[in-house]
C-alpha cells in the first residue's frame, strides 16, 4: 500500500528502494555506526510496511536501541541525538559519494518518518517483480530484492568506538581533497542560498601529535563533527579539508580553496599522561592572525569518547558559528565598512540587520527594513533575506512603526515573508524564530514554544535558537525551564546579546533575589532598552538605591512613553504572563516611590 507520509512519487517502487538502500549500507564510507544503520534500515523497512505512522521515539528506541516500554524521551534523548547524526551521515554520502543516485532517502528535520524520491530519474531502473506478501508503493506486488545485510546483529552497536572512528579516518583518505558541505547539496532546500559574501570557513584535518590508537582517530572524527555542526549555522559555507593543520605544497586544489575562505580552523590532538588535550583556532585566511584559540583536556576514563567527540565539537562550532561571535562579527565589520559595496550586496542586508537585531533599538530600523525588502525584490528566491524581513516586519506590528497595519492583520506581512523563507528552506532558524515572536504576539503560545522548539533542533548549538526558546517559555512564566536555556546561551556566547538576561532578572524578581536581579539588569541594559532600564529600576528600588531607581525610571519613560506611563499595559502588549506583569507594576510603583522618599 502506497504510504503517503514516505512519498508522494509514484516512481518509487520498493525494489528500488531497497536497492538504494543497500548501495547506502554497502559504501565502504559511510560513517554512520552500526545502530545508525540498524535505524536506518528500521524505519525504512517500516515505511515499506505501511506502518510509518508508528515510527516514533518510542518504536525505535524499544527496536534499535534496547529501551523498554518506560522509555522517556524527555530524559533519554538517545532517538533525537542519532537520528540528527543520521541525517548528516545521509547528507554526506549524497553530496560525494551518493549525488549520482537514483533514489534519495532522507529524514526531515523534527521526524523519523523517511521520504524516498527521485534523485536522477535517467538511473531509475526496474526489476522483474515476484509476489510478496505487502503491496508495493505502486499498488501493485512488491518486486524487492532481498537485502542481505539487513539487519545486523545488534551487538554489532556496542562495539569500541574505535570502530567507527576507524571508519571515519577511512572515508578522509578516500574524500584526498575536500567535501562540499554548502547548503546547497541538502536536497530539502531549494531557491539562491547565500550570496559569495558570507561567511566562508575551511575546517582543516586536526593534527594527531601521538601514534597511539586513540588520538589520530580523534583527530580525524574531530574535523568533520566540527564541519557537519557548522552546517546548521545559516550564514556559513563550510569546507572540509584533507590534510592535518596546513595545506601540502602538492595540493593546489585545497592551497586555493584555503586562500578562497575566509576563516580556518585547526587543530592538534595529543595525549598528556592519562588525559587527551585538544587544541582548536579560528585563523582569519587572509592574514593568518589568531582570532580565537582554545584547550580542551579529557580524562580517557571520564566518559565515552563519542560523547567526548561530540562535546568538544559542538563547542567549538559554537564558537566559530554564532551570529554574535567572532567569525561573524569580522565578517560584518568588513563587509559594512565599504558603502558602496554593501549598498550593491545583498548579503550586506542580512549582517545590518544582524546588528538591529542585537539590540532593536529603533534609530537602526528602517535602514535595515529598507534594505531587506530591496534585496527580495531584486531576488524573490534569496530564503535568508526572506528570513530576516520576517523579524523586521514583525518589529513593524509590534512597536507600531507602521500604523497604517490593520489591528486583525498587522502580523500578515511578517508570516508572510516567514513562510516564504521556509518555503524555500525548510531549515532556515530565523524564519523559524520569526515565527515563534509572530505567534507569541497573535496568543498563539503553544505554536510560538513549538517553532522556538523546531529551531533548536535544527541547530543546538546556536546561542540565539536557545535564548529564544528560553524567552517564549519565560514569557508564560515557565520560568524554570527558560532559565537554564538562557544561562546556556550566555555560557556558550563568546558576547552574550543583553536580551539574553531579561528573564534571568524576571526569575530573580519573582524569587525575591534583588542583588542577583541587579546585576543581570546590569548585563541587560547595554542594549539601551526601556525594558532593561525598568528591571535596574526595579531592583534599585527594592534595595532602597532611590538615586539609581530615578535614574532609570527617567531613562526607560525617555525611551518608551507608554512604560512610564502606564506599565501594565505596555507589557500586555508583548503578552507576557499576567503573574509575571504584576510583579514588575509592583516592582516598578516601588522605584516610583524610592525616589520621592
Amino acid at each position: 500500500m502506497s504510504d503517503p507520509e514516505a512519498t508522494d512519487d509514484l516512481s518509487m517502487t520498493e525494489a528500488r528502494i531497497r536497492r538504494q538502500l543497500k548501495r547506502i549500507l554497502d559504501f565502504s564510507g559511510l560513517e554512520a555506526s552500526d545502530r545508525r544503520r540498524e535505524m536506518l534500515i528500521f524505519i525504512v523497512e517500516e515505511a515499506l510496511a505501511g506502518r510509518a505512522s508508528g515510527l516514533k521515539a518510542s518504536t525505535i528506541a524499544m527496536a534499535v536501541f534496547d529501551r523498554g516500554s518506560d522509555f522517556d524521551q524527555q530524559t533519554d534523548p538517545v532517538v533525537r541525538l542519532e537520528a540528527r547524526k543520521l541525517r548528516r551521515d545521509l547528507d554526506n554520502y549524497y553530496a560525494n559519494a551518493g549525488r549520482d543516485d537514483p533514489v534519495l532517502i532522507s529524514i526531515p528535520k523534527g521526524r523519523y518518518i523517511p521520504r524516498f524520491s527521485a534523485l536522477n530519474a535517467a538511473k531509475l531502473v526496474d526489476v522483474p517483480a515476484r509476489a510478496s506478501g505487502s503491496p508495493g508503493f505502486n499498488g501493485g506486488p512488491d518486486g524487492a530484492e532481498t537485502v542481505s545485510s539487513l539487519p545486523p546483529d545488534k551487538s554489532a552497536g556496542h562495539r569500541n568506538l574505535h570502530l567507527a572512528l576507524l571508519a571515519a579516518t577511512i572515508f578522509f583518505c578516500t574524500t584526498l581533497v575536500l567535501l562540499w558541505f554548502g547548503k546547497s547539496n541538502d536536497p530539502a532546500a531549494s531557491g539562491s542560498q547565500m550570496p559569495a559574501d558570507g561567511a566562508r570557513v575551511l575546517v582543516m584535518r586536526f593534527e594527531a601529535h601521538d601514534t597511539d590508537e586513540l588520538s589520530p582517530l580523534l583527530a580525524a572524527g574531530l574535523s568533520q563533527e566540527i564541519a557537519a555542526a557548522l552546517l546548521n549555522f545559516p550564514d556559513l559555507r563550510v569546507h572540509l579539508g584533507s590534510g592535518p593543520g596546513t595545506v601540502d605544497a602538492g595540493l593546489s586544489d585545497m592551497a586555493r580553496l584555503r586562500a578562497a575562505t575566509e576563516f580556518v580552523v585547526t587543530g592538534n590532538v595529543l595525549r598528556e599522561n592519562d588525559d587527551i588535550l585538544v587544541r582548536a583556532k579560528l585563523l582569519r585566511s587572509e592574514d593568518s592572525q589568531v582570532l580565537w584559540s582554545e584547550r580542551y583536556s579529557i580524562g580517557t576514563e571520564a566518559q565515552g569518547m563519542s560523547k567526548v567527540q561530540d562535546d568538544i565539537s559542538a563547542q567549538i562550532a559554537t564558537v566559530v558559528g554564532q551570529r554574535y561571535g567572532i567569525a561573524m562579527n569580522d565578517v560584518r565589520k568588513t563587509l559594512l565598512s565599504d558603502d558602496e559595496s554593501s549598498s550593491l550586496t545583498d548579503y550586506a542586508c542580512i549582517a545590518r540587520a544582524q546588528i538591529y537585531r542585537r539590540t532593536i533599538r529603533q534609530e537602526e530600523y528602517q535602514e535595515a527594513r529598507d534594505c531587506l525588502e530591496t534585496a527580495v525584490r531584486r531576488d524573490p528566491e534569496y530564503a535568508r533575506a526572506w528570513a530576516m524581513l520576517a523579524y523586521l516586519r514583525m518589529d513593524a506590528a509590534r512597536f507600531s512603526y507602521d500604523e497604517t497595519l490593520p489591528e486583525d492583520a498587522k502580523y500578515a506581512p511578517a508570516r508572510k515573508a516567514a513562510i516564504r523563507a521556509l518555503t524555500l528552506n525548510s531549515n532556515d532558524i530565523d524564519a523559524l524564530k520569526a515565527l515563534s515572536h509572530i505567534e507569541q504576539y497573535k496568543g498563539n503560545f503553544e505554536q510560538a514554544i513549538e517553532y522556538a522548539r523546531q529551531a533548536v533542533e535544527v541547530n543546538p548549538n546556536d546561542p540565539d535558537a536557545l535564548a529564544n526558546l528560553g524567552n517564549r517559555l519565560g514569557i508564560r512564566n515557565r520560568l524554570s525551564e527558560a532559565v537554564p536555556l538562557l544561562k546556556r546561551a550566555i555560557e556558550r556566547s563568546v558576547s552574550p546579546v543583553p536580551f539574553y538576561y531579561h528573564m534571568i532578572a524576571l526569575d530573580h524578581m519573582m524569587k525575591g533575589e534583588w542583588d542577583d536581579m541587579l546585576l543581570a539588569a546590569n548585563h541587560a541594559v547595554a542594549d539601551g532598552s526601556s525594558v532593561s532600564y525598568a528591571l535596574v529600576a526595579i531592583a534599585h528600588g527594592a534595595l532602597g538605591n532611590s538615586h539609581a531607581a530615578r535614574e532609570n525610571l527617567d531613562k526607560m519613560a525617555e525611551r518608551w512613553p507608554l512604560l512610564a506611563e502606564d506599565p501594565r499595559a505596555a507589557f500586555e502588549l508583548h503578552k507576557l504572563h499576567p503573574v509575571i506583569i504584576d510583579q514588575i507594576v509592583a516592582g516598578l510603583d516601588r522605584a516610583g516611590q524610592a525616589q520621592l522618599e
